[in-house]
């Protein structure tokens, strides 16, 4: 066959946290990698969305790293560029399997022949997963993690380089109406910008509420926008996320759950399998979602919406063209500005970039 995948780790128990490495024992291009999570629930109901576990994913080389990106970034990274609607199984009862998937896409596309990782060209690559099963469950029991590679196998190519993801900047973000900075790196020509703002239960505009480019000390501005205008102007581009989920409240009150999708007008929509079950109480934005329960019932359902895990997504140009991905090589600064929202002090903010590092 032209393809294969390999499984680079199989289904391994981990232990309560730490940092899983993985060596890249392999000759053939890789286009994927896809990593499966998931731990034994100990509740009914969430402490967090299953994404809070993986705290980093990083692809190195010695000192130079090739892929870093927490679970949020990653998941939110995949679910823009693959155009899948989630990447969680969405099933949240007790001593059942929380499952939740992650990937590094080197091209593209899956089996793009232009861009493509060569682990040859490379000393010892190696994964390392940063984990903490307590975090979406503070209960939860037997971690596993396994690990697949798409590789070219009997097809060959030549690839020019490879997509190359990671997060350049992490902070509190800035308090209601003011700014903050963030240089961006001229090493290599940017495909996209992941901005992450987050605040429990509140939506990304109301911790970032502008955002702005400009190049070489405001001599150029390739864009100024209201994120929270940006984002709506957006679904004309972007494919909503939607999740299923599966859930139970063990009595009466209110269980807490957490979704992808994280804008304001995320809705759910839930189908009772008992007559307990009250519905959605609450404030729903920002992918938390409270559920009233009168006895002990059941219900499944689905969430629909935009920005999965807090992050709006940036393109630069056309996003199978890399001659028009924005070159900041020849760029002799490029800042980012963001502008605090109605949430105050109180959230926080990453800023990722997708980068074409050539061969």
């Amino acid at each position: 066959m032209k393809y294969r995948v390999a499984e680079i780790l199989d289904e391994k128990t981990l232990g309560t946290s730490g940092t899983e490495v993985i060596d890249l024992n392999v000759a053939e291009p890789i286009s994927r990698i896809d990593l499966r999570y998931k731990v034994t629930k100990s509740k009914h109901g969430m402490d967090a969305h299953p994404a809070a576990d993986i705290i980093k994913i990083e692809l190195v080389d010695g000192s130079d790293v090739l892929h870093s990106l927490s679970g949020y970034e990653n998941q939110a990274l995949c679910i823009y560029d693959r155009k899948v609607p989630t990447m969680c199984h969405g099933q949240h009862t007790d001593a059942s399997d929380e499952e939740s998937e992650y990937g590094i896409d080197f091209g593209r596309f899956l089996w793009d022949p232009l861009l493509a990782f060569l682990p040859g060209n490379f000393r010892n690559p190696q994964l390392k997963i940063t984990y903490n099963s307590l975090l979406s469950d503070t209960g939860a029991t037997v971690p596993m993690l396994e690990v697949f590679a798409h590789l070219f196998d009997e097809k060959a190519i030549t690839p020019a380089g490879f997509l190359m993801s990671k997060e350049i900047y992490n902070a509190a973000d800035p308090a209601n109406d003011s700014f903050k900075y963030v240089d961006l790196p001229t090493d290599y020509p940017i495909r996209q910008l992941l901005l992450r703002a987050f605040e429990p239960a509140y939506t990304p505009w109301a911790c970032i509420e502008g955002v702005r480019l400009d190049e070489e000390n405001l001599k150029r501005i390739p864009f100024d926008y209201s994120t929270e205008e940006y984002c709506r102007v957006m679904k004309g581009v972007w494919q909503a996320v939607e999740e299923l989920f599966y859930g139970v409240g063990d009595a009466a009150g209110t269980y807490t759950f957490y979704v992808t999708p994280t804008d304001y007008f995320a809705s759910l929509l839930g189908a009772p399998l008992s007559t307990a079950y009250g519905g959605p109480s609450g404030n729903m934005q920002g992918g938390r979602v409270t559920l009233e329960h009168s006895a002990t019932s059941w219900f499944q359902g689905s969430a629909r919406g935009y920005l999965p895990n807090h992050c709006i997504q940036f393109p630069f140009g056309l996003q199978d063209v890399p001659d028009d991905w924005y070159d900041v090589t020849k760029k002799g600064s490029v800042q980012l500005r963001v502008r605090g929202g109605s949430v105050g002090t109180g959230g926080e903010f990453q800023v990722a970039l997708q980068q074409l590092r050539k061969y």
